[in-house]
């Protein structure tokens, strides 16, 4: 009897480690919220004269921008537009970096509009390899820099990491703004960070309970 209360003890324990996390518990400060950073494999880069050196971007810009989120918390973090605490809240960008070695940046700069659908943002979420696999993460799927309209958009998504189920997805976009090319571009992160507190985060939270 010992043994199966204890077998018990252990299958609970399990369970609940790996509980699921719904968008409520982001809000009333129950999940612990990753910032997975983000995913440029389905990106265009719209405005040709504006992404003259593909092999940069691939190589070199799309880690800054991830590191910056790590490395610039100030800037970058998501604890202020989530109102997360501070124990609640952290980034963690590595499995983005190594998802971003599977971009193409040559083959998909363009100078027409281009729209990367909700499903098949949810597709590419779909498929992670996260290392992460406690509390809610929050990814930015990129579909697109827009050098013609200045602006970055994403699939921001929210990522039960025990079940890999989204929880929320939403297309939000950011003014580009900074000097020189990285920061240019990662000027439009901070917006989208800024906008998130500014123009979603009440509807979230409100349609989370």
């Amino acid at each position: 009897m010992k043994k199966f209360f204890i077998a018990g003890l252990l299958v609970l324990s399990f369970v609940q480690s790996y509980a699921q996390n719904t968008l409520a518990d982001v809000f009333n400060g129950k999940a612990k919220v990753v910032f997975l950073g983000l995913d440029f494999t389905h990106a265009k880069y719209i405005g040709s004269p504006g992404f003259t050196d593909p092999n940069a971007i691939q190589n070199q810009h799309m880690v800054s921008w991830n590191t910056l989120i790590e490395a610039e918390p100030k800037k970058f973090s998501l604890e202020k537009p989530l109102k997360l605490r501070a124990d609640q809240y952290s980034a963690k960008v590595a499995d983005m970096i190594k998802q971003n070695k599977n971009a193409n940046v040559a083959d998909n700069i363009i100078n027409e509009s281009y729209t990367l659908t909700e499903d098949q943002a949810r597709k590419a979420v779909s498929k992670y390899a996260l290392s992460e696999k406690e509390g809610v993460g929050v990814v930015y799927v990129v579909e697109s820099l827009n050098k013609t309209l200045e602006k970055m958009t994403v699939w921001v998504t929210f990522i039960d990491l025990s079940t890999r189920k989204v929880l929320l997805i939403e297309k939000v976009e950011g003014k580009a703004a900074g000097f020189g090319f990285r920061n240019y571009w990662a000027g439009a992160v901070y917006k989208i960070n800024g906008n998130i507190g500014s123009d979603y985060y009440k509807k979230w939270s409100q349609a989370a309970k």
